[in-house]
């Protein structure tokens, strides 16, 4: 297993899909180099962090809400947080992967990338609004170029809610090259984004699907704030990646540590404040909407059960691995190491 730390160089994006709330984003910018490298040495730092606490493996990724490449610091940062000792990915729509690029951030030792592309042709550039041919020969040719050194993911995201279209998507990459592939269905991005079936406050099953995973005094925890460790382009840490309003900010890398920075979280997502009661990644949430496909007859009960203990089983899992990871916190009040003496990564 391995935690993922999401440092978001640029919130901006060139595309404009239906299922991306970018409007619903209050601020956007391009991260500078120094708010990278100080971002990079709070990684460091909370490596040491998880090493000591749980062994478990800590990465990097170049991804946040936009596209990476917009930022001009990408193939040094890159660079950076592979001299820094971690694997390295990113997110990319690939319009701007010119091969200039793709050998850059080869070079630099990207060891994955994921392609967000879900349609082809003219379908792609009404959703995408960004030209499909010269898209397809980026993807096409990275791939090429990356055996062997660097794996390519195309993401498709499901907003038809059609799986014979993502069945067509698949065929149609693996028929260049492509071989890794990771689909989903519309996520609502902390209630960011509008989805009918995802208005959870209005559902009566929200009560039972409280009551069932409280009960005998679990807490509901997600896993996301956890798994996946967020900062923000302007250097500050966000509660997820899911908070794409920016509403739950825990405050900046030039002030606190990762480990400085946990009580305050869990206390969000305790009160499921401000983001997680929109959520669809939830558990209350998650459950709710397993409640109400059983009584339209969607899934069954089994189903359903199997959802409701794998969500209270994960949550005890989480909040073991949280009540470590606080006791360490006692143990180290500034996070390890003072902020004054934090070791910045430069590139040589």
């Amino acid at each position: 297993m391995f935690l993922t730390i999401d440092i978001e160089i640029t919130n901006r994006c060139n595309a404009t899909c239906h299922f991306c709330p970018r409007d619903a984003t209050p601020h956007q910018g391009i991260m500078d180099v120094d708010t990278f490298d100080r971002a990079l040495a709070r990684a460091v730092e909370y490596r040491t962090v998880v090493n000591d606490v749980s062994g478990l493996e800590l990465t990097v990724s170049l991804c946040g809400l936009g596209e990476p490449l917009l930022n001009k610091n990408t193939v040094s940062f890159v660079d950076k947080v592979k001299r820094a000792g971690f694997k390295c990915s990113m997110s990319s729509n690939a319009a701007l992967l010119t091969e200039d690029k793709a050998h850059a951030l080869l070079d630099a030792g990207l060891d994955e990338i994921y392609l967000n592309i879900s349609d082809i042709h003219e379908e792609y550039e009404r959703i995408y609004s960004l030209p499909f041919d010269k898209t397809c020969a980026n993807i096409t040719r990275f791939a090429e170029l990356a055996q062997g050194k660097c794996t390519p993911v195309i993401i498709l995201v499901d907003h038809r809610d059609d799986r014979d279209h993502i069945e067509a998507m698949e065929a149609f990459w693996r028929e260049r090259g492509l071989k890794n592939f990771h689909d989903y269905n519309v996520i609502n991005r902390g209630g960011a984004l509008f989805v009918e079936h995802m208005q959870f406050e209005q559902y009566t099953e929200m009560v039972q699907a409280r009551h069932e995973l409280t009960v005998g005094g679990t807490q509901p925890l997600c896993g996301a704030p956890w798994g996946f460790l967020f900062i923000g382009y302007d250097g500050n840490y966000y509660l997820c990646c899911s908070d794409w309003r920016k509403q739950a900010s825990l405050g900046s890398v030039f002030d606190y540590s990762f480990l400085q920075v946990t009580r305050k979280k869990l206390a969000m997502v305790v009160s499921r404040e401000p983001v997680c009661k929109t959520c669809n990644h939830d558990p209350i949430n998650m459950l709710t909407e397993e409640l109400r496909a059983l009584n339209s007859g969607q899934v069954s009960a089994e189903e359903v059960d199997t959802l409701r203990q794998s969500l209270r089983a994960g949550s005890q899992e989480i909040d073991d691995a949280l009540d470590a990871l606080l006791k360490y916190g006692d143990r180290h009040p500034d996070g390890i190491l003072p902020a004054n003496i934090i070791p910045l990564v430069t590139t040589h």
